[in-house]
């Protein structure tokens, strides 16, 4: 597995982009192509003819659907959406990408640099960062990811003040939260999909941990 402790950015985009990821393990997914694929992503859903994440206002928590570590990297390694996403291939040829992935011993990995947008919420990729939780279901999750999420939640609060909402991918489409007001979709045949990551038990406990930590956020 093509991993290294985080010395710099993937391509180096931006000093702000290293900082956050260096005491973390380096699984980078960042190209060339896949910038490219991002930016026609971004085109194609909100109007913005850029791959940068300027002004990030949620951090989206999931689990991977995957029960270990290297498929679970290994499904975010091609920039190109693999054929068997047939539910979405239609949408975008960017492969679906996160910025963090954490390993159920509570590992950090960097996958994306935190100023460039990844696929994995529809209608809030240009304003969120992605947290993935190796898992293949809410099961499976652990208290050494919990404790990490914690963590990694305040380390991106800290760099990041912009940041207001933090919600499961299980709660993206509930229009009755606060944070549904900077969903943006303009490919009308792109329909969100009912999801069950990482399930309100996880969110209520990560939610209480950082209340404790000083650190509210809205949902």
């Amino acid at each position: 597995m093509a991993r290294r402790k985080m010395a710099v950015g993937a391509l180096a985009i931006s000093i702000a982009a290293v900082a956050i990821a260096q005491e973390f393990e380096e699984f980078p997914i960042i190209s060339p192509r896949r910038l490219e694929l991002a930016k026609e992503y971004s085109r194609q859903h909100y109007g913005v003819d850029s791959y940068e994440l300027k002004d990030t206002k949620i951090i989206v928590i999931h689990y991977t659907g995957i029960p270990t570590l290297q498929k679970s990297l290994d499904a975010f390694r091609a920039a190109f959406l693999p054929g068997h996403r047939k539910e979405i291939k239609n949408h975008g040829r960017v492969n679906v990408g996160v910025h963090f992935v954490v390993d159920r011993n509570g590992d950090i990995y960097t996958l994306l640099p935190t100023n460039v947008i990844g696929r994995h919420t529809i209608g809030f990729n240009h304003v969120s960062l992605g947290i993935e939780n190796v898992a293949a279901d809410a099961s499976q999750l652990t208290e050494k990811q919990l404790v990490a999420n914690v963590m990694l939640v305040k380390r991106l609060t800290g760099q990041f003040p912009s940041i207001e909402y933090l919600i499961g991918h299980h709660e993206y489409q509930r229009s009755e939260f606060p944070h549904y007001r900077l969903f943006k979709e303009l490919d009308g045949h792109y329909k969100p999909t009912i999801k069950l990551d990482p399930g309100k038990k996880f969110m209520d406990e990560l939610r209480g941990q950082l209340r404790l930590a000083g650190i509210r956020l809205r949902d």
